[in-house]
C-alpha cells in the first residue's frame, strides 16, 4: 500500500505510517518503530532494522508543510557550513502529512546523560554548541526579529516585541491550566519595561533557539553527536537559547556550569539581560504544566512546581537587587 493511500485512513501520524515511510524509503521493513516522547510539535519516530542502520522519521500534521519545508531548507543551508545536523535521506514536504527521513545520530539527548558526564566532556559539548551557533549567525539578518526560516520573514520590528509575545503565550497557557499564578507574568513584564532601552539595542542575529538539554545529541562516548529538530531560526540576542537551558537546569536540576561554559566559549555575558531571559523562560516552563503537546504531556506534580517557583524567586531577586 502506498503512503498516499495509507494517509487517507490515518487521523494523526502514527507508528504504522512511520513504518510505511521507512519501508518505502529504505527498501527494508523496520523491525521496530518507537516514538520519541519529547516532541512538542511533530511526530518523531525511530525506525530500527535488522540489517541496516536506524533512521528517524519526522512527520508533521496537516498544518506543518511550511515547517517541514523550513527544516529541509535549513539543513541544506547550515549542514554544509558545519552545523552538525543529521543528513536528510528523503523527504516529501507536500504529502498530506509532510515528512522527512533523517540519519539517526548516535546517542541521546544531553538532558538524559549530562549528570553522568565529566566537567571536561560538558565543556567540549558546550564549545560545540557555541560553534554551531556561531556558524548559524552567518545566515544573515534583514533587521527583523523573532522566529522564522529566513531573516526577511521574521515577524517583529524590535527585540522587546519577541519577549512580549512569548510572555503573552505563557499568560494564556498558565490561565488555561490554573496551576500557577498569572501574576508572575506581570512581574517579568515590569522588568521588560524597565530594561526596554537595553533590549531595543540588541541586533537581530540568527541562532538555533532550541539547543537546550533536548535536541543536543550526545554520543555514547560522551562527545557531541549533533543537533536535531531545526525547523526555523530565531533572530535577536543569541544568548536566548543559553538562557532557556539555564532555566531548565535551575528548575529541574542539572549542572548549570554547562551554561557558564557555553557563554564563555561564545564570548557572551551573564548580565541582567541574560537573567531577564532566564526569568521569562521560567514562566514559559510553568506554562507547559497542564498542557499536552501532540499527546506528549509534561508530568506536573507539586514538587516540580515548587522547584520552578524557587528558581523564579532566585532570578527575580537578582533582577530586583
Amino acid at each position: 500500500m502506498g503512503t498516499a493511500q495509507f494517509v487517507q485512513r490515518t487521523i494523526t501520524p502514527d507508528a504504522r505510517l512511520a513504518a510505511e515511510i521507512a519501508l518505502r524509503m529504505t527498501g527494508h521493513a523496520p523491525a521496530t518503530v518507537r516514538r520519541f516522547s519529547t516532541g512538542a510539535r511533530h511526530y518523531v519516530f525511530e525506525a530500527a532494522f535488522a540489517a541496516r542502520p536506524p533512521v528517524v522519521v519526522r512527520i508533521g500534521d496537516r498544518s506543518a508543510h511550511a515547517e517541514m519545508a523550513g527544516a529541509v531548507y535549513l539543513s541544506r543551508l547550515l549542514r554544509p557550513r558545519g552545523v552538525p545536523l543529521p543528513a536528510t535521506l528523503a523527504e516529501d514536504v507536500q504529502a498530506d502529512f509532510p515528512w522527512v527521513v533523517l540519519e539517526r545520530l548516535a546517542g541521546t539527548d544531553l538532558g538524559a546523560v549530562m549528570t553522568t558526564l565529566s566537567a571536561a566532556q560538558l565543556d567540549r559539548i558546550a564549545a560545540g554548541v557555541a560553534r554551531a551557533q556561531e556558524i548559524t549567525a552567518t545566515a544573515g539578518s534583514a533587521g527583523r526579529y523573532g522566529y522564522a526560516v529566513r531573516p526577511e520573514l521574521a515577524p517583529h520590528a524590535a527585540w522587546p516585541e519577541v519577549l512580549t509575545a512569548n510572555l503573552e503565550r505563557s499568560r494564556q497557557r498558565i490561565a488555561s491550566a490554573g496551576l500557577f499564578d498569572v501574576g508572575l507574568i506581570g512581574r517579568v513584564e515590569a522588568r521588560v519595561a524597565a530594561m526596554r532601552m537595553a533590549l531595543a539595542a540588541i541586533r537581530p542575529i540568527a541562532f538555533l533557539h532550541d539547543t537546550t538539554a533536548r535536541n543536543v545529541i550526545v554520543a555514547p562516548d560522551g562527545e557531541l553527536s549533533g543537533i536535531v529538530d531545526v525547523d526555523d531560526l530565531c533572530f535577536g540576542d543569541p544568548r536566548y537559547p543559553a538562557a532557556l537551558t539555564m532555566a531548565v537546569l535551575m528548575a529541574y536540576g542539572g549542572p548549570v556550569a554547562y551554561v557558564s561554559s557555553w557563554l564563555r566559549h561564545a564570548g557572551q555575558a551573564d548580565d541582567t539581560l541574560f537573567a531577564l531571559y532566564v526569568a521569562q523562560f521560567l514562566v514559559d516552563l510553568m506554562s507547559e504544566h497542564g498542557q499536552a503537546f501532540n499527546g506528549n504531556a509534561l508530568p506536573s506534580d507539586p514538587a516540580a512546581r515548587q522547584s520552578l517557583h524557587g528558581a523564579f524567586d532566585t532570578v527575580m531577586a537578582r533582577l530586583q537587587g
